[in-house]
């Protein structure tokens, strides 16, 4: 009888440990073999004070969030809210703001991932060929073949990693890339405190989820974690954590980046406007 309670034990532990470690929801970013040598880098270094709190939404509400269901599509949601940023920042009058189509990457369309994961390199297609409006090819949480005859709604013109192939962005160079070209995706670990508030327990480094970070608070509440924190859009539906937003410390107090959040980052550009922000006058 001591040895089964014994053993129960230990399987109750192994498994409360499993569910410590286990994502928080879907994930889906899958790095590819030899990413960095065939990518496009922007090690551009801040050259400028940049203000201590920033965040897009307060400019402009930016687009619902949106939810990836059970399909390990997080690199599609990531990407494409970056596109739908860009449109709604550039043409902030348009009505309904638009609600672009991550099922057309999702699908055969992209071809370089689906419910299995995908990575940032799907800024390719939107590139190419564009994304049509979700109502042409709707959200269907799985695999399937790509639709033809779709209409493009909206494209970008470029897009770049920030930072080199052989380091990762800084803190700053993320702000950077924030403030002059809108919301950025950013890989993190998926294990993340379902709160409102700004989650300070960093786990992993080993990222697996992507996300966008729309927003900065350097705070010195915060100074054994970075100095501040990051304001991130995710793709688990507004009933999660902060009406689907979270806040997570730049760094933990080890000095690694709080969940690898932004170990790897890449920015859009739209309509070849280089600087968003000039452009707008802000």
């Amino acid at each position: 009888m001591k040895k089964l309670l014994l053993l129960l034990f230990a399987l109750l532990s192994c498994k409360a440990v499993a569910d410590d470690i286990a994502p928080s929801g879907p994930t889906g970013l899958v790095f590819p073999d030899n990413w960095q040598s065939m990518a496009s880098w922007d090690n551009t270094q801040p050259t400028a004070t940049l203000p201590a709190r920033f965040n897009w939404n307060d400019f402009m509400r930016l687009q619902p969030i949106r939810n990836q269901g059970s399909c390990g599509s997080c690199w599609a949601f990531s990407v494409t809210a970056v596109t739908e940023s860009l449109h709604r920042i550039l043409y902030p009058m348009l009505f309904p703001i638009v609600d672009l189509a991550e099922q057309t990457l999702v699908s055969t369309c992209e071809r370089g991932g689906d419910c299995g994961g995908g990575f940032f390199d799907a800024f390719d297609y939107i590139k190419g060929s564009g994304l049509p409006k979700e109502a042409d090819d709707p959200y269907r949480a799985r695999n399937s073949s790509c639709q033809s005859g779709l209409t493009p709604f909206a494209k970008i013109t470029g897009w770049s990693y920030v930072g080199d192939e052989n380091r990762g962005p800084t803190i700053e160079q993320i702000k950077q890339a924030v403030y002059d070209h809108g919301p950025v995706s950013i890989d993190i670990n998926g294990s993340l405190s379902n709160t409102a508030s700004v989650i300070k327990s960093c786990g992993s480094t080993m990222t697996n989820h992507m996300v966008n970070v729309e927003g900065w608070v350097d705070d010195p509440d915060y100074a054994d974690y970075g100095g501040g924190y990051w304001i991130i859009r995710n793709s688990w539906g507004k009933d999660w954590g902060d009406h689907g937003y979270f806040k997570i410390v730049y760094k933990s107090r080890g000095g690694s980046k709080c969940n690898g959040a932004g170990s790897t980052a890449a920015y859009a550009i739209m309509n070849n406007v280089q600087n968003i922000r000039e452009y707008l006058g802000l």
